[in-house]
């Protein structure tokens, strides 16, 4: 009961995403860490791991204009059918049944290039339904009643920057089944070092080096056609300004060629000197970015402390 998917964009890739077209990556003035994504006429669509009853989303939120009407720009979605929407109504937030029926507005004013923290709890149903959204921390809508025009389940999620003449600006997207996310931050800390398994074959030098490229190169990497083998990386630390860990997410993008005894992946963590593995991920021949989330220690099942993160390895495994 936590983290469903995180995106921080510090990949500078939408890999992450099932669908997307139209996004740019800011590094020169990042909302928070290394990069964000913005566009002016963009969307980018991610299907959950399982279909909620109830979610609850954050992310940081900047329109570089302001007074242009109704702009929908987060859908909570069942299929193709949006559910639930949050939308800037000129300089305020309203939240939406469906797409277009407004169940309740926002008080908070919103002015130009100002970086929000949004979050929302949505669960939709005919009655005893809510929607809550909170700007900066405070609650600015509580709406309870009548929340769908249908369907009752969440499967997957749509950020949506609608309009030609207005930039927006979206990073750090949360998705949780159980509360509300918080002030969270999402931080990469890339490979830096050889680990405990060094067991794949390096494009060229050394293993690590292949696989700490922002954004990913698929001309510098890591391969094996033997099952089993494990390759692990150190990786650095968390910025000083940490103090606590909601989640560990490993994410590697990789692919097959031609008809290998390498069907699948996992992704691995090494705490504690034992090494643990995600599910299967199904290799396809085109590259893909693959994640896994590590609510707690694999090792401790207790909350991660910034000492084990930082002293963590990351890595992946060969499946047949």
């Amino acid at each position: 009961m936590a983290r469903v998917f995180i995106d921080g964009f510090e990949s500078k890739s939408l890999d992450l995403w099932d669908a997307y077209s139209g996004w740019s990556f800011e590094t020169s003035n990042p909302i928070d860490g290394a990069s964000h994504i913005k566009s002016n006429s963009a969307n980018a669509i991610k299907n959950l791991p399982v279909a909620l009853s109830e979610v609850w989303v954050a992310l940081r939120y900047k329109t570089e204009s302001v007074g242009y009407g109704s702009l929908n720009f987060f859908e909570f979605r069942n299929g193709s059918t949006v559910v639930g929407t949050i939308q800037l109504n000129y300089n305020v937030f309203r939240v939406l049944r469906g797409s277009s029926t407004v169940l309740a507005t926002g008080t908070t004013i919103i002015v130009a290039n100002q970086t929000l923290l949004l979050e929302a709890r949505f669960k939709p149903a005919d009655s005893g339904g809510v929607f809550q959204f909170k700007v900066n921390g405070v609650l600015d809508i509580d709406f309870s009643g009548d929340t769908t025009d249908g369907p009752t389940t969440i499967d997957n999620i749509r950020i949506v920057s609608p309009n030609g003449n207005v930039f927006m600006n979206f990073d750090n997207i949360v998705v949780d089944d159980a509360e509300f996310p918080g002030n969270t931050k999402i931080r990469a800390l890339r490979p830096n070092g050889a680990g405990n398994s060094t067991q794949w074959t390096p494009s060229g030098g050394n293993n690590w080096d292949c696989v700490d490229e922002v954004p990913a190169s698929d001309s510098d990497y890591v391969a094996t056609n033997t099952l089993d083998v494990v390759d692990l990386y150190s990786a650095s630390d968390l910025p000083a300004e940490a103090y606590s860990v909601k989640c560990v997410q490993v994410q590697a993008r990789a692919y097959k060629e031609g008809t290998p005894d390498v069907q699948n992946l996992q992704l691995a963590c090494r705490t504690h000197d034992t090494n643990y593995f995600s599910s299967n991920k199904a290799l396809t021949t085109s590259a893909k970015s693959h994640a896994q989330i590590w609510q707690t220690n694999p090792n401790t099942a207790e909350p991660w402390t910034i000492s084990e993160v930082n002293a963590m390895e990351i890595g992946v495994k060969a499946l047949a």
